[in-house]
C-alpha cells in the first residue's frame, strides 16, 4: 500500500472589482500609480506627486468624491456609479489584470497589489459604473445606498 501525504492550504480572498462603464476604460485619461500600500483591484486613490514619466505616487482619496449602489450584479457582487466628483481632485479606480497561467488559483477574489507596484489606475467621472464584491465594502451593500471611501473600502452609509 502507498502511503501519501497531502498539503491542506486555504488561499485568502480579497475584493475584486470590474471598471463595467467606467469611461477612461474605453477613452480618455488613464494614470499609472505607485501604491502606497497593498490594495485590492477596486480600491479607490488620488493622484499624488509625479514620479516619471505617466506614473504618480498614490495620493490621498479626495473628500468630494461620492457614488451610490445602484443595483445587484448576476454574480452577486453589486453595481456601484460615481455621483460626485471633482475634476480638480480626481479619484481612482485601480484595476490592474493579474497575468496567471495556473487555473487552481487563477480567480479574481484571490489577488492584490503589492504595495510600491505600478498599476493601472481609471480616472473616474460622474454617471462611471464600476463592479465590487462585498469584501470591498465596509457595512453591508444594499441597493440605494450611498457610499463614499475611507483607506481602501467603500464605506456604506448607515452602517
Amino acid at each position: 500500500e502507498e502511503k501519501q501525504m497531502a498539503i491542506r492550504y486555504e488561499i485568502e480572498k480579497v475584493g475584486y472589482a470590474f471598471p463595467t462603464k467606467v469611461l477612461s476604460s474605453r477613452v480618455g485619461h488613464n494614470v499609472n500609480i505607485i501604491l502606497g500600500e497593498d490594495s485590492p483591484n477596486g480600491a479607490i486613490v488620488g493622484v499624488g506627486d509625479y514620479v516619471s514619466f505617466d506614473q504618480y505616487a498614490e495620493g490621498t482619496v479626495p473628500s468630494t468624491y461620492e457614488a451610490k449602489i445602484i443595483d445587484n450584479a448576476a454574480d452577486g457582487n453589486f453595481y456601484v456609479q460615481v455621483t460626485k466628483v471633482d475634476v480638480n481632485a480626481p479619484a481612482v479606480l485601480i484595476y490592474d489584470v493579474p497575468e496567471v497561467s495556473d487555473t487552481k488559483i487563477a480567480t479574481a477574489e484571490n489577488f492584490y497589489n503589492k504595495a510600491g507596484k505600478t498599476v493601472h489606475g481609471l480616472v473616474l467621472t460622474t454617471l462611471d459604473v464600476y463592479e465590487l464584491s462585498a469584501e470591498l465594502f465596509d457595512g453591508t451593500p444594499a441597493v440605494g445606498k450611498k457610499v463614499t471611501i475611507s483607506g481602501r473600502k467603500h464605506v456604506v452609509a448607515g452602517a
